[in-house]
């Protein structure tokens, strides 16, 4: 698994969480309800899920977009608890190091900051919140909200690890649609197991997910043919670092661009697919 300054930098959204906190089976779970007067006629089988990034719940911005999404496509919107109430790094001590410009490095300080942090959260994500543990709440939880729901399909949309743990579910066979944004590192090998229409977002400058292997898993999804070929769509924002889709740095104009463009790629994608 690879962490760098752009996984643990953070920007916050601007507005107020409107939804409440539930628990689906034993985890805690953020849910943004399809408005009343807007619910989609899909909305009591279908639903979106949005998976975060390593900052988890504490962070308001999956919050407050999974409100904006719920809204767009009139389904519900469930945010889980991926780390069980233990996200492995504050977003608050990573502020400091925050680094949005393209072509640029960040100056020393900053790394050394990152890696002091870093380092600090180790522990956590070694012993509590490794991917394979994430993906088995996250295993768990899909597998309840559809059996407590009496959902028949369920999309996802995953943000930097919950963008890879979208990749290491895929061979369970829970999710009918995802939008896979900045993802962590995974095997392009899940990428031959994924069953389900997918819409990639990627940026220009990717630590975690880097151009190349971003072309390679294109270039896998290009070559399968029927029955295993699937619908997909790949985009990349210029001018965009990984984080970007769900931290942006709205005072760049590039990056604010990006972000709104990113959502609303995320809101067709989940018309087309779930509605």
């Amino acid at each position: 698994m690879k962490l760098c300054a752009d996984c643990v930098s953070g920007s916050r959204l601007p507005g107020t969480p409107q939804g409440s906190m539930i628990k689906v089976g034993s985890m805690d779970c953020y849910y943004a309800p399809a408005p009343q007067g807007g619910r989609a006629p899909t909305a009591d089988k279908n639903a979106i899920l949005l998976f975060t990034d390593i900052f988890g719940l504490p962070l308001e911005n999956p919050k407050i977009m999974a409100d904006s999404f719920a809204k767009e496509t009139g389904l519900d919107v469930y945010v889980p608890d991926m780390f069980d109430g233990r996200p492995v790094i504050k977003e608050q001590d990573l502020q400091p190091y925050d680094h949005y410009e393209v072509g640029v490095k960040p100056p020393l300080w900053k790394n050394l900051g990152f890696t002091w942090q870093f380092l600090k959260g180790m522990p956590n994500l070694l012993t509590v919140n490794w991917p394979s543990q994430v993906c088995k709440r996250l295993r768990t939880f899909v597998e309840t909200l559809k059996k407590e729901k009496g959902l028949e399909k369920v999309g996802a949309v995953g943000y930097c690890y919950g963008g890879q743990m979208i990749a290491e579910l895929s061979p369970y066979h829970l999710l009918s649609s995802a939008v896979i944004c900045h993802p962590g590192d995974f095997s392009l090998k899940l990428v031959t197991r994924m069953d389900f229409p997918l819409s990639w977002v990627v940026c220009e400058e990717d630590f975690a997910f880097e151009p190349k292997k971003a072309s390679e898993a294109e270039q896998l999804l290009a070559a399968r043919v029927a029955p295993e070929r699937v619908d997909f769509e790949f985009r990349k924002y210029m001018g965009t670092r990984h984080g970007f889709a769900c931290r942006p740095a709205l005072d760049f104009p590039v990056v604010k661009k990006a972000f709104e463009d990113a959502s609303d790629q995320t809101v067709e994608w989940f018309k087309k697919t779930l509605l």
